[in-house]
């Protein structure tokens, strides 16, 4: 708080000495521009005519001394206004200023110009004249390519067709037989005491190949016995008879036995036999 408090009076007495410092220099200024020896500031009417000065120029004027001796020139030499150079200045109430601005034309000075240099002219330069544009060469036309004939294509040869060859003939049976016997001893047709032959053969159209077959048994009760053989080869070109492999067993009872192709495919009519039981 203490500290605070001196603070501001510091400030306080910060500004009081500005003030008096402000006023002390006021003073100062006022004594320094104070008129002396009873001089005035005048206004000085326009001299411009005599003395040279612009009007409405303010200037300090002379002592009182100087101004009674210019008086009592003046009063020596009359109204000799010219022969007083400040004469303007002291007169009261002062003449009518002579202005420059009024006078006539003829009395006021004129400045003769100052004579222009004529410009010497210049030679100029002839000027070259444009060269002759030279012709442009005629085109020497071109003549047109005569153009080259072109050969006609030479028909190509026709292919001879390649003859097609004949399919050869498919293997096949053309005839088949067959032939089944039973025989019983001393004309006994039982069957037991009998046997079955059964043979076959067959032709071909000679185109040659496998002939594949079998046998097929059938009893009167329907029961199926195959038999197969083994194929037999037939060469081309042979159209003869050939045997088949002989069929021989003893029947149980009555029934069929048929001799069956399988490849080339024939159909050969079954033959039965009978006995008894």
């Amino acid at each position: 708080m203490g500290a605070h408090s001196n603070g501001g009076g510091a400030l306080a007495g910060f500004f009081g000495l500005a003030v008096l410092v402000v006023l002390l220099f006021g003073l100062v200024a006022l004594v320094a521009i104070r008129p002396t020896d009873g001089l005035a500031w005048v206004q000085v009417p326009d001299l411009s005519a005599d003395l040279r000065l612009d009007a409405g120029l303010q200037t300090k004027p002379l002592k009182n001394t100087v101004l009674a001796e210019a008086l009592h020139d003046r009063a020596l030499e009359g109204n000799a206004v010219g022969a007083l150079a400040v004469a303007p200045a002291l007169a009261v109430p002062p003449a009518n200023p002579v202005v420059a601005i009024i006078m006539p034309p003829s009395a006021r000075p004129v400045t003769t110009p100052a004579p222009t240099p004529t410009p010497t002219p210049t030679a100029q330069s002839t000027p070259t004249p444009a060269p002759t544009p030279t012709p442009a060469p005629s085109p020497t036309p071109t003549s047109a390519a005569t153009p080259t004939p072109t050969p006609s294509p030479s028909p190509s040869p026709a292919p001879t067709p390649t003859p097609t060859p004949t399919p050869s003939q498919q293997f096949a049976i053309r005839s088949a037989t067959e032939s089944v016997q039973r025989n019983g001893n001393n004309g006994n047709k039982r069957c037991s005491m009998s046997s079955v032959t059964a043979t076959g053969s067959f032709t071909t159209n000679g185109a040659g190949g496998w002939v594949f077959y079998e046998w097929d048994r059938v009893d009167s009760q329907g029961n199926l016995t195959v038999i197969p053989e083994a194929p037999i080869r037939v060469a081309a070109g042979d159209r003869s008879s050939h045997a088949v492999v002989t069929d021989s067993f003893t029947p149980q009872q009555s029934g069929t036995d048929q001799l069956v192709f399988l490849n080339p495919a024939y159909t050969v009519a079954a033959q039965s036999w009978s006995c008894v039981g």
